[in-house]
């Protein structure tokens, strides 16, 4: 059982909460709070220094930019020096996978670890079927999607399909 507790809340949180529970996005009070501890949790929340505008997701700083900014950003990195940008992002999502004690030679992590990249905000990930894999509203361009996913499953990839909205990969055996 969890642990009953009382907090105060300030008025404008107070009002932020009851406008989301309005909107649907939230049945109640409690749905809303467990969400936000998931997401504390898992982005590690208790290291960020707000003030001075410093978030760490172990071991990586983190920054919010805009999706459209930085697939312009991924304009200007050549095609072969594509390799260290994946490995830069893979050296922090690695981190993560043992943080959560992931594997990605454990078929049955595969499902948690797809889940742990849409998290990260990298797209909407999800496991088709055993050797099928969704990308929705990726922010990277498929190629990237690609070499990431190759690299973080540890898996040799076929894309399948791509369009405006989805690419969809198939683990090569």
């Amino acid at each position: 059982m969890g642990k009953l507790t009382t907090v105060e809340l300030d008025d404008d949180v107070v009002e932020y909460i009851n406008l989301s529970i309005k909107k649907g996005k939230f049945r109640h009070l409690k749905e809303f709070v467990n969400y936000c501890l998931k997401v504390a949790t898992i982005y590690t929340i208790d290291e960020w220094d707000v003030s001075k505008g410093m978030f760490y997701i172990h071991p990586c700083r983190v920054t919010l930019i805009p999706s459209d900014a930085l697939l312009l950003l991924m304009k200007y990195i050549p095609e072969e020096s594509r390799r260290e940008a994946v490995e830069a992002i893979t050296s922090c999502l690695k981190p993560r996978l043992r943080f959560f004690r992931l594997s990605p030679r454990n078929p049955e992590h595969l499902p948690k670890i797809l889940e742990l990249l849409t998290l990260h905000g990298l797209g909407r990930f999800a496991l088709n079927d055993s050797e099928t894999i969704e990308v929705a509203y990726a922010v990277l361009p498929v190629e990237v999607v690609k070499e990431l996913l190759e690299a973080i499953l540890e898996v040799k990839l076929e894309v399948l399909e791509t369009t405006k909205v989805a690419y969809i990969f198939r683990i090569v055996k």
